[in-house]
């Protein structure tokens, strides 16, 4: 064992040493995401997310079984901005969806938005409906206005929230105003059917539905939940990027030690190979965490005093710990699956070069998820950087630790040990051919 150790401390060391040989590519390496974030964060921070064309994904859960709710459903199914889902007391073969639940889908990004329509609504709207009209016999205290509630992703603008809620607000007033009309029909039909025609107390101000008041997670959005902002969109996002394109100068160092025999004399030494791969991987390693911590630092301290919106990086260090270091052991994963495969450096640069920005604009990298096609969305959970992403997101944005952030976890080390069986694999192959 302490052999294995000292032969892994020399392959370390070596690295170290062709790394820290070329020092301006070395501070590249740092510089340049550090950069990336400095100048994308300030570009964006009072455009960020605004744009035409997005759809929200909305959840409508009916527990009324009435007409208003049926009528706030085909409502939002009528308008182009939301994708709904609509789950209906009565029509289900399954139970509804408990608030729990509907929360836990909007943490996770499945929904944007959740319409909760509780029960007997419609009958309750008819009754004050009546009772401010003076059709019935009126309490004291007229009952409180009915209240129809909306959910949220924490991670959605405010302003986006603002345009659902006046949606919402609109929709209601359309049916307040339909339901009037139907009470003036009927009285038309009693007068032309009587002598007389009942008394109608003309209201102030009719209000059936309270205003709508949306909340996110136990604290209400109006009262400043938690929103992302640009640096804490593009500071996670192009930490993965930088972390990814390790992949050129890792594998075109390993491409090159194999053209120049370096890799066949090594093989003379009892040295396994997965010891010489662990040594060519732990400087990135350590390299990835200082990139992480470098730009952490610039959004916090940095950016507000260039006028930018300081790095609010949650409650939860732990958790960006190891989300920094799954994400680093993916990306030297995929590194060495790239390096074992390319037989030149320009392959590797080339197609490392190029694979790695698919994957950063297919996981909403460089454009957010939000903007893209509902078919990009599906796709885009099948790029390491949307869980690397989306893990940070939870942590800066969402408020959670390392519980929220174990599916990011666990798919990023699932990705690493598969990228690394068959870069060993192919690496192990390759030496004993030779």
């Amino acid at each position: 064992m302490d052999s294995t150790l000292r032969k892994l401390a020399a392959v370390v060391s070596k690295e170290m040493r062709i790394l820290t040989r070329d020092k301006e590519a070395l501070l590249i390496l740092f510089v340049m995401p550090v950069v990336f974030v400095l100048i994308m964060s300030l570009a964006l921070q009072d455009a960020f997310n605004e744009r035409a064309g997005v759809r929200f994904a909305l959840l409508i859960v009916d527990h009324d079984r009435g007409p208003i709710g049926a009528k706030l459903v085909e409502n939002f199914n009528t308008n182009h901005t939301f994708t709904v889902t609509a789950r209906i007391a009565g029509k289900e073969t399954t139970p509804l969806p408990t608030e729990e639940k509907v929360r836990a889908d909007l943490r996770t990004g499945k929904y944007k938005f959740a319409l909760i329509i509780p029960e007997n609504v419609s009958r309750d709207a008819g009754r004050r409906m009546d009772q401010q009209l003076g059709l019935v016999a009126v309490a004291k205290k007229l009952p409180p206005a009915v209240d129809i509630r909306l959910l949220a992703d924490p991670t959605v603008r405010h302003d986006h929230r603002g345009m659902v809620i006046t949606s919402l607000n609109r929709a209601l007033q359309g049916i307040e105003a339909g339901m009037l009309l139907a009470r003036f029909s009927l009285l038309r039909e009693r007068m032309n059917s009587a002598s007389a025609m009942p008394s109608l107390k003309p209201p102030q101000a009719l209000t059936i539905f309270a205003e709508v008041a949306d909340e996110s997670g136990t604290s209400s959005i109006t009262r400043a939940a938690p929103v992302p902002t640009s640096v804490q969109q593009n500071a996670p996002a192009w930490t993965l990027l930088a972390m990814f394109f390790l992949v050129i100068p890792l594998s075109v160092t390993l491409i090159k030690e194999r053209q120049q025999g370096s890799l066949l004399r090594l093989t003379s030494m009892p040295v396994p190979p997965w010891v010489l791969l662990a040594g060519k991987s732990l400087p990135y390693f350590l390299i990835n965490q200082i990139q992480v911590v470098l730009i952490l630092l610039v959004g916090i301290y940095l950016l507000p005093r260039l006028g930018g919106d300081a790095l609010h990086i949650g409650k939860a260090p732990g958790a960006i710990a190891l989300l920094s270091m799954a994400a680093s052991l993916a990306a030297i994963g995929y590194g060495l699956v790239v390096a074992t495969f390319a037989r030149t450096p320009e392959q590797a640069t080339t197609f490392g070069a190029t694979s790695v920005l698919i994957l950063a604009a297919l996981g909403g990298v460089m454009v957010p998820k939000l903007v893209m096609p509902p078919v990009l969305q599906q796709l885009s959970h099948a790029s390491p950087l949307s869980w690397g992403l989306e893990g940070f997101l939870d942590v800066f944005v969402r408020g959670g630790g390392v519980r929220e952030v174990v599916p990011e976890l666990l798919q990023l080390l699932a990705f690493a040990a598969a990228c690394m069986a068959i870069a060993l694999l192919r690496f192990g192959r390759g030496l004993r051919h030779n």
